[in-house]
């Protein structure tokens, strides 16, 4: 699910460069993406800093249902996960 966030990510940002928003999704899953595959505990400071879920729901949920769903579920589930392994 990463890997398809990541990549509905890069397709809108391709159509419209200049959203910020998408810049700062994509900045977001990377970091988890490091944290992911890099086997790297974020500080609670930096897991705070995840804002996927609530970016979806305001911005994204009408526009585009199943890339919310996608942002949500990796906020709720990153937001979990770090917590357990630190």
């Amino acid at each position: 699910m990463l890997e398809d966030a990541r990549r509905r990510t890069d397709e809108m940002l391709a159509f419209d460069p200049n959203r910020d928003m998408l810049k700062i999704i994509r900045a977001q899953l990377d970091f988890m993406e490091q944290c992911v595959q890099g086997g790297r505990n974020p500080t609670e400071e930096e897991a705070n800093r995840v804002t996927l879920g609530p970016i979806a729901v305001k911005n994204l949920e009408e526009e585009d249902p199943e890339y919310a769903r996608w942002l949500m579920k990796l906020h709720y589930t990153f937001s979990r996960t770090w917590k357990s392994l630190a």
